[in-house]
Parts: structure tokens; sequence; C-alpha cells
């Protein structure tokens, strides 16, 4: 088993603001430069990032459409003079590469190169003039030229223009200019007919309303209805507003430069990145760890690493007891869920604890948990008679506690309600849980109502969360945290700075469910689960995570590992349950049934 802080930057990728991605990329360069230039150095960057782009294309054209094409050679390793052509009498595939004249534009001269020399066929259309491409880029540009590459200035379509009347742009260009360009004619070419489109005019620094050129740009693009791959991010994607501008690249994918960003992974991102990937480039990993801002990308690719080690040769309780205080006459299901989903994540033995009267339900679905039946020995703690009979209650206390005593870890809330009575109980008995617990659902709301005029990190519920001595796991939705700590920020961007700071004073790690999830621990960590799946919407999915990370809690993790791990889990097993049943059709149950399939190594 392999804890957080035991991966390297390259298996747990730090997150970067656009200011910190600048820095480090500025301090790399001239620590890598040694006898050269900061300039050749940062070119050495260049060409591995064009390198990367390069096989991301080729992978995206070497996808099966209508058999029209076999596979390139060179995807995996150096480009090959030709592409390996399947014979079938189509045309090869083409690619469009729109470039600027920055950084980002030399990215994609690179890209073009090697697509010329591995024999794709590929238009190069250029927003800036030959003599506007500077340092980095400039060497691209020579390297592009020489391999036989010709740059075509972007003139665009009447129709594309809005703001500076219905003529195309265009000009005169200089003697020096005429011999790696020509120019485009009056018209737009037709994008539509390019089998990709790859977009590398602006990328990752880009801020404000786009200049008219580039506007018009993506909106021939759009118009075209061609896959577009983006480098670093889609023209039209404010980096430093962290939001969509009008008009915007949609990509079908984009891949980051060296480490990811935040903003591919938030709902204002997400559309406008679409799929995103990472080029790692060659960055010395000691001035990674100098810019480090201490947000990461947690991974699928981390699970095995994460997994628990089994105890081959130990008992059920060698794996980890789980107790489960769950369920109420109105939601009996969410108990069997978060009960079916410890058992299927490891825990070698499970005691659901429920109110007595539900007990026969539990036990028609159940079979391999022990059962706690929560009986109201007093008859006095319910709000009503159906409260007694089918609601947690303090009464019920004295059998929690001594069963918890054998226990290594304890969920409380899934479907336990919101009668009066459950609510004093979850406030009396979290303070003498001596186990690691997960809080969640109707035990968050109960916490809630410390606020008693409004919520906030600083409020009532954060106060009484600080007290409690025992390592706990909150995972809230949105509306819940709302009720706990106070409204999210507007911009997602600034999610982790809060959670951090809510993390650090609760003394608890804060899991907030959605697309993303975000993790923050007390250590000032935060992690990003990339999650985004519409079949994971739907009511239950809560109780199977708090079941998930309860499992890994009572085998040995610590809160935040279990979170973690427990959130990449259920984002596994929802894929794989999605990739079988649709996310129309796809339930909480199915995800626990696809577990064994998420777990396996």
């Amino acid at each position: 088993m392999k804890f957080l802080d035991q991966f390297s930057y390259t298996e747990l990728k730090p997150i970067f603001s656009t200011e910190g991605m600048r820095a480090l990329d500025k301090a790399a360069k001239e620590a890598l430069a040694g006898d050269a230039s900061a300039i050749e150095a940062g070119y050495g960057l260049m060409k591995q990032a064009g390198a990367t782009l390069f096989k991301k294309v080729v992978e995206i054209l070497n996808r099966n459409v209508a058999g029209r094409w076999d596979v390139y050679r060179g995807a995996d390793d150096a480009p090959s003079s030709e592409p390996a052509y399947n014979g079938a009498g189509d045309a090869p595939r083409s690619v469009a590469v729109f470039v600027g004249g920055g950084n980002n534009g030399g990215d994609g001269l690179v890209l073009a190169k090697l697509l010329i020399e591995a024999g794709i066929p590929c238009t190069t259309y250029s927003l800036a003039a030959a003599d506007k491409f500077q340092n980095e880029a400039k060497m691209a540009l020579e390297d592009f030229t020489q391999a036989g590459g010709r740059l075509m200035i972007y003139s665009p379509a009447a129709e594309s223009l809005s703001s500076i009347g219905t003529a195309p742009v265009s000009r005169s260009l200089s003697q020096a200019e005429t011999a790696p360009i020509s120019r485009c004619l009056s018209r737009a070419p037709r994008f539509a007919d390019f089998d990709l489109i790859v977009d590398c005019m602006l990328g990752n620094g880009a801020h404000g309303e786009l200049r008219e050129l580039y506007a018009a740009a993506v909106r021939d693009i759009g118009d075209a209805g061609v896959p577009v791959v983006a480098a670093d991010a889609p023209t039209g994607y404010d980096s430093q507003a962290h939001g969509r501008r009008e008009p915007c690249i949609h990509a079908l994918e984009t891949l980051m430069f060296g480490f990811p960003r935040l903003d591919a992974y938030t709902r204002e991102g997400g559309p406008a990145f679409g799929k995103a990937a990472v080029a790692p480039l060659c960055y010395p990993e000691e001035i990674v760890r100098q810019f480090d801002e201490k947000v990461y990308l947690a991974e699928e690719s981390l699970i095995p690493q994460m997994l628990p080690e089994r105890d081959d040769w130990g008992d059920k309780r060698k794996q980890g007891c789980a107790m489960i205080v769950a369920g109420s006459g109105d939601m009996p299901g969410a108990a069997a869920l978060c009960t079916q989903a410890a058992l299927r994540s490891g825990a070698g033995l499970v005691t659901l604890a429920s109110p007595d009267a539900i007990m026969p339900v539990l036990q028609a679905k159940l079979s391999e948990p022990v059962f706690c039946n929560l009986q109201d020995i007093s008859g006095q703690d319910g709000d009503t008679v159906d409260d007694r009979a089918t609601a947690l209650s303090p009464a019920h206390i004295p059998q929690i506690l001594e069963k918890t005593a054998h226990n290594q870890a304890l969920a409380i809330g899934p479907g336990i309600g919101s009668a009066e009575c459950t609510r004093d109980a979850v406030i009396e008995i979290l303070p003498q849980v001596k186990c690691p617990m997960v809080i969640d659902a109707d035990a968050l709301n109960a916490i809630a109502t410390f606020n008693k005029t409004s919520a906030s990190p600083a409020s009532g519920a954060a106060s009484f969360l600080h007290g409690i001595a025992t390592a706990a796991v909150l995972t809230p939705h949105r509306r819940e945290f709302e009720r706990l700590f106070g409204a999210l920020p507007t911009n997602e961007i600034d999610i982790p700075n809060l959670l951090r700071d809510i993390a650090r004073h609760t003394k608890k790690v804060i899991l907030l469910k959605g697309a993303p999830t975000f993790v923050a621990s007390p250590d000032g960590r935060v992690f990003i689960v990339p999650a985004h799946n519409s079949g994971l919407a739907k009511g239950g999915s809560g109780d199977v995570l708090t079941g998930i990370i309860t499992a890994l809690l009572a085998q040995g993790l610590s809160t935040c590992e279990a979170a973690v791990l427990g959130a990449l889990l259920h984002q596994k097993a929802g894929r794989i349950a999605r990739t079988k049943m649709g996310a129309f059709s796809m339930l909480p149950s199915d995800v626990i049934k696809t577990l064994s399939q998420a777990i396996a190594r």
C-alpha cells in the first residue's frame, strides 16, 4: 500500500494556477539552460510538448471511423516518413492546425512539422505573420519551414466577422514573409473537409475578450463541425477570469502541457476543454516542488497502489470491522446500500445498526452483515409513536457506543431522517465515538442546526466539529455543505482554498461531492477527483460512497487516504456501470456490483 505523500509528481500530478504555471515554466527554463540560453531550453520543452501533441493527434486519427484508415506509423515511436494507409481508396485523413504567434503557436508548428514528416496531410493556418514569431516560437517556425512546411495566413469568411465589417481581412506581405507563407484567398477554406482541427492559437495565458480575428477563427472552426483538439487551453477560454468567453472553442479533447489546470475539470471549463489529458514535460522535480500549490489531481491510476494489503492468514476481524448507523422508516434503502458497499469494499465484518421497526426489511435484503436492533428502551425519546419505532434516538446511544468499541470505523447519517430525536442523538453521540468516522447526510444536517442564524466557516457547526477529537471524513453534497459552512464560491477555482481553510479549522477531512469531487485535508492538501457522470447523480449514490470509505477506514487507511481512494473507486465503479447500463438506467446498486472490477488490480 502506498500513501498519498509517497507518490511522485508524475504519479500524483500537482494542479497549477495560470500564474503558478508561468512561474514554474520560467524557473524550469532557467534551471535547464545550463550552458545554453533559456530560449534554447524553452525550445526543448516546446519540442516535448509538440511531440506529445503529435501522439494525441495520431491517436485520434487512428480511431476507427467507417473503416477509412488503418494505423499511422510513429504513434508511439519516432514519426515515420509516411503513414500506413489501408489501401481502401479513401483519401488520407487531413489535419488543420491553427496557430497564433506565441508559444502555443510554436507548439502547433512543432506538431505540424511532425505531421509533415509522418506523411499526414496537414495545413497550417496562422493568425500572425512570420515576423511576429519570437524566441522559441521563431525556432519552431524555422524548423517547420526547413521540413517543407508553409504557413497559410488565416483570412476569415465574411460571415464570421462581427464588429469589423463584412470584408475579409487582408494585407500585403513583405518579401521576407512570402517565402514561408502563402495567403488564403478571399474566403476561408472549407474547414469541414478536414478530419481534425488542432487549436494552437492562444493556449493557457489568454485573458479578456478575443480580438476579432481570433473570434472569427473560432466561429469558422465551430461552423465546420469538425472535432477539435486544443493545445493547453481552448481559444476563447479566459484562463485568468476562469470562464468561457463568446465565442469559445468546444474541444473534443484538450492536451495540457506539463501539469493540469483546475479549469479543465470544473463545470465552467469542462464543456470547453472536453476530455482533459496531461502531457508531462521534463521539469526538474526540485523546481516543481518549489512551486507546488498543494492541490493535486487524483486519477484512477492511483487505485492499485493505494489499496490496503489483505492478510491472507488473518480472520474476518483482521480484515477490518466497520459499523454503520443508518436507515429510518422512510429510508431503509440508504442503510442497505451503505452496508452492501462496505461489504464489497473489503471489510471483514460489518455491523448495521438501525431502528428495530425496519430491521425485517433490512434482514430480508441483506445476508452478510451483523444486525444491531436499536430499540427505544424508554419509549420517551421519539417525537411521535412512529418516530419511537423507526428513528434513531438518544436512547440508542449506549447500544451504539458499546458496539463501536469493537469496530475500527463508524459511518453515521445515511437515511436516518430529520426527526428531532435523531438530531439530538447525533449531536450527543459524535463527541463520544473513539474510532474514525464518516459523517454523512442527515448527520451533517443535524450538525448544521448549530448555525442559529446563518452558516459560515466559523459558525456554530464548524465550532462543534472542531470540538470532536476523533478523526472524521465529512461527505456533504453542495446543499449540505452550504447548510454547514455557508455559500460556495461562484467560481469553482476558489473552492480548494475555502475547503482547505475549513478542513484546517475543523481538523476534519472534507469531501465535497459533485463534478468534480474535492477532498481537503487538515494538513492543507486538496485533491481533485475529476468525476462527471450523470449516472451517479441519483439518490443512493452518496450512501454507496460512504460505505466504501468506511470499509477503507476499517482496513487501516487514514481519513485522507480513505476519502481519496473511496472517491476514486466510486468514480471508477460508476464509470463501469455506465458502460454496461447507460447513464439513464444505471442504479447505485449497479455501482456496488461493479466495485469488484474497480478494485481489481
